[in-house]
């Protein structure tokens, strides 16, 4: 009890900690929303409704009618936003979406995140799975000096140059895949097959970029977890009994060689919802990701702050939920935080 009332302790001062920089450090970015939109519509006013070279009062007008944004010192700012948020209020879009619930654009755009980015990451674990523990049962031969080789490079590639790579490749001269979207916009949204057939399509090469980011890293480090293990003896024992190579590799050695990743697996979990900005920046994929990124971009304070409290309260959990059933997986960890 005395660790867990530890734990939950110093996962309140994080989440309390991150939230409060974040939101001073939010604030403290050159430029605001007024300047943002004031910029905007003198150098497109028509989209406004107003005349070119509308006066000044005549872009104040507009602003007034599209944010809900009223600048002032930090603390007051800080105050108001905190006493909303602890009663479930998180304020609206000022220039994303002006009016919008922060919490009803997180929510319309986490779902498009998390099915790429599980997608990815999940592909991503079985592939390294299974190719590290081949690896480690085959150290020394030709199969795991090439396949070492390739996962160093593949894991040294940053994913982004992968992710332009398969744009450029297959939307723009193949032409096999769109070069961008969640889904085909001629179709009717819906539990049809034009539809979802259309989601996997625009989804393909997102997931396939996230695939190649994990892999290779997985792949490395259970080959080093698995090699510490070969000499053990339920290894010898699986080997007099005749079982085969690949059931010995992924049943004997993946099984234990992956626990010591336990933790990072339970944290990429946690992390899916923040999805990935440039990644989906690319692929003009509408996710969580690019929602993040345009309120960067627009300084879209209130929802930057909303985002950043969403994501952070998921990453606190993810690491208290792997530090909390890490025992129940491998009862050698209990065991050894008792003795």
């Amino acid at each position: 009890m005395g660790y867990l009332r530890n734990r939950l302790l110093q996962a309140v001062i994080t989440l309390y900690s991150i939230i409060t920089l974040g939101f001073v450090f939010i604030r403290m970015m050159p430029g605001d929303p007024t300047a943002y939109l004031r910029a905007e519509i003198q150098q497109n006013p028509g989209a406004y409704g107003l005349p070119p070279n509308p006066t000044l009062e005549e872009i104040n007008e507009v602003m007034q009618s599209q944010m809900n944004y009223t600048p002032g010192p930090i603390w007051e700012k800080y105050i108001s936003y905190m006493q909303g948020a602890i009663q479930g209020d998180f304020g609206t879009s000022v220039i994303v979406d002006p009016g919008a619930s922060n919490v009803q654009l997180i929510l319309e755009a986490a779902p498009w995140t998390i099915f790429i980015s599980s997608a990815g990451l999940v592909y991503g674990l079985v592939a390294g799975i299974v190719l590290g523990s081949l690896m480690a049962y085959y150290e020394g031969t030709k199969m795991d000096v090439g396949l070492t080789v390739s996962m160093l490079a593949a894991s040294s590639i940053p994913y982004y140059i992968v992710a332009i790579l398969l744009l450029f490749l297959f939307s723009y001269n193949l032409e096999w895949f769109p070069t961008g979207g969640r889904f085909n916009t001629d179709t009717t949204p819906g539990f049809n097959y034009p539809f979802i057939a259309g989601v996997f399509n625009h989804a393909a090469l997102p997931i396939l970029s996230g695939i190649t980011i994990g892999f290779g890293g997985n792949a490395l480090s259970l080959r080093a977890n698995s090699i510490r293990l070969l000499g053990e003896g339920h290894i010898r024992n699986a080997e007099l009994r005749g079982l085969s190579t690949y059931t010995i590799s992924t049943r004997y050695l993946a099984r234990n060689a992956i626990l010591p990743m336990y933790t990072g697996i339970v944290l990429g979990l946690a992390g899916l919802i923040g999805g990935s900005i440039i990644l989906e920046e690319i692929f003009v994929y509408r996710g969580m990701g690019k929602l993040m990124y345009d309120a960067t971009v627009q300084r879209d304070f209130p929802l930057m702050t909303t985002s950043l409290i969403f994501t952070t309260i998921i990453f606190v959990a993810g690491t208290l939920i792997a530090d909390f059933t890490y025992s129940l997986i491998d009862p050698r960890a209990e065991q050894s935080s008792m003795g």
